[in-house]
């Protein structure tokens, strides 16, 4: 069955959850799942061309290095070749020969793209190359053994510089083979080349193998955050429900969603659960509140005001103070003929609104005793065993009451009073400043229907003040815990006997307050104030 919070919520007090600005879960699911792969991806792809550089790189070293070395030996063993057996030749100047000679090794090796030869003094005596001009000079050559990078006809070349000792005066003359670096470089070009396709081929691979796993993942996610999503919409929606006071609104099973999810969803139907439960606890504590006001409101009318009531010489005044909204307690007093009046005052064990039921009860059933007989009839005896029966009737045993009532004479001053379980009226004398009570025994009522009572008589002075009161006056603690008791009670008669009754009253209950100050109220608190003085 649904349930609504009193009344439904109008649309305005909700939140306005459209206009939440942001992606939903899935879109971030999906695109940051992307985003990963793409990263990893391109991390890879970096990875391997970067590794494939690295690779190249070190090839290129191995090959060039190797080359080099190789030509190096090669024109070293040439030159040093020739230098052996050219020396002859060159010291019979014959220079044809030699330039034969150069020739012939162009010929025989594609890699030697020149050979020179100069004599002692740096003059140029054979030459391959067609174009030379013989007889030119070495352009600052040193006869000795070297190697360096040259250009010959815009080709890069080895110059390997082997000296020739031909047994000349003016010192040595010098043999320079150019080695041609057309194979280093062709080989060079191959293998970047193929560095080149390696690198296309990997970052090709990676883009499809990426493309691949982006899709891939993406159907996964959109797949997952599906199954997480939904039920969150669900759940989303359900918890919009119940703030619009639906409180049949459940979450259903998330299933596959997550254990968080699954967790959440079961807190929220708990939730939802204890909100019925708790709002149902609300509506009954508001009606049991509402006939708790009723019934207090009930009891202050049955109960005499603040006000003091005058009657002769007699002036009275009582008031209850609850413990709770409603209390246990209670007093009462009215003519019982034009010369005698009654009071009671009773406290029923326990609280709540039982016991304040069964006060109210025995107040009504107090009055209701006095019509029962004719007034000469009535005296404190019959009126409390009368109420004795009817609590006994009323709460069947299970509810008892303290309670004390006099019937006084207010033009001679006698008073007739009886009790039950209750404590004994404190008098005292404002002219003599002595202390006396009012002590009577009997069971508490409401035990029993058999239950028997006494009453006993005593004779008021002018001046005299009755004090009535229930014991959560004398067992009001401190801070310490300590009882307020009767002595403080007679220290606060004698010190405040001047005022009238209802003057006295409120200084009782102001100084059992300050007593206790800080301290919760354990009980309810009753007391009645009586004066008597002389016949006008």
């Amino acid at each position: 069955m649904t349930g609504t919070i009193v009344a439904p919520l109008e649309a305005g007090e909700l939140p306005d959850v459209a206009s939440i600005r942001g992606m939903r879960l899935d879109q971030i699911l999906l695109l940051t799942t992307a985003v990963l792969v793409l990263v990893i991806v391109g991390l890879l792809t970096a990875l391997s061309a970067v590794s494939t550089t690295s690779q190249f790189e070190e090839a290129s070293a191995t090959f060039t290095e190797r080359t080099q070395n190789h030509a190096r030996e090669l024109g070293q063993t040439v030159s040093h070749t020739l230098a052996l057996t050219s020396a002859t030749s060159l010291r019979d100047n014959n220079y044809a020969f030699l330039t034969d000679v150069a020739r012939a090794i162009i010929a025989d090796n594609r890699n030697i793209l020149r050979v020179q030869m100069f004599d002692a003094d740096s003059l140029l005596v054979a030459d391959s190359d067609a174009d030379a001009k013989l007889g030119t000079a070495s352009g600052g050559r040193k006869p000795e053994r070297s190697v360096q990078g040259a250009v010959f006809k815009n080709r890069p070349v080895f110059e390997f510089q082997e000296p020739l000792d031909y047994g000349s005066q003016s010192g040595k003359g010098l043999i320079v083979i150019s080695y041609s670096l057309d194979e280093l470089q062709h080989q060079l070009q191959v293998l970047k080349e193929n560095k080149d396709e390696a690198l296309r081929t990997t970052v090709r691979n990676a883009l499809i193998l990426g493309l691949g796993f982006v899709v891939l993942a993406s159907i996964i996610a959109a797949i997952q955050s599906r199954r997480i999503t939904r039920p969150l919409g669900v759940l989303t929606r359900r918890v919009m429900q119940l703030a619009a006071g639906d409180l049949s609104a459940r979450a259903g099973q998330a299933t596959g969603a997550g254990r968080e999810v699954s967790t959440l969803s079961v807190v929220f139907n708990h939730m939802a659960e204890r909100i019925k439960v708790l709002l149902d606890d609300v509506r009954s504590k508001a009606q049991l509140e509402r006939e708790v006001s009723l019934a207090r409101t009930v009891q202050e009318t049955l109960l005499p005001g603040r006000e003091a009531f005058q009657m002769g010489t007699m002036r009275m005044a009582g008031l209850v103070v609850t413990a709770d909204a409603c209390g246990g307690d209670w007093w009462f007093r009215a003519p019982l003929d034009e010369q005698r009046v009654v009071v009671g005052v009773g406290d029923v064990t326990g609280h709540g609104l039982s016991t304040a039921l069964v006060a109210t009860s025995a107040t009504s059933g107090f009055a209701s005793a006095m019509t029962m007989r004719e007034p000469d009839q009535l005296n404190s005896q019959v009126l409390i065993s009368a109420l004795n029966i009817t609590l006994a009737h009323l709460g069947r045993g299970e509810y008892q009451m303290s309670s004390a009532l006099a019937v006084i004479d207010v033009q001679t001053g006698l008073i007739d009073y009886a009790a039950g379980g209750h404590p004994a009226a404190c008098v005292y004398n404002r002219l003599s400043g002595q202390f006396a009570s009012l002590p009577a025994r009997g069971p508490l009522l409401g035990a029993s229907v058999s239950s028997q009572y006494s009453s006993r008589q005593a004779q008021l002075r002018p001046g005299d003040i009755i004090v009535w009161y229930t014991d959560g006056l004398t067992e009001a603690r401190d801070a310490a815990g300590k009882l307020y008791g009767t002595q403080r009670l007679g220290a606060a008669v004698q010190n405040n006997a001047q005022l009238t009754a209802e003057g006295l009253r409120d200084a009782i209950l102001a100084d059992v307050r300050a007593f206790s100050a800080g301290q919760p109220q354990r009980d309810d608190i009753t007391v009645v104030v009586a004066e008597f003085s002389t016949a006008s």
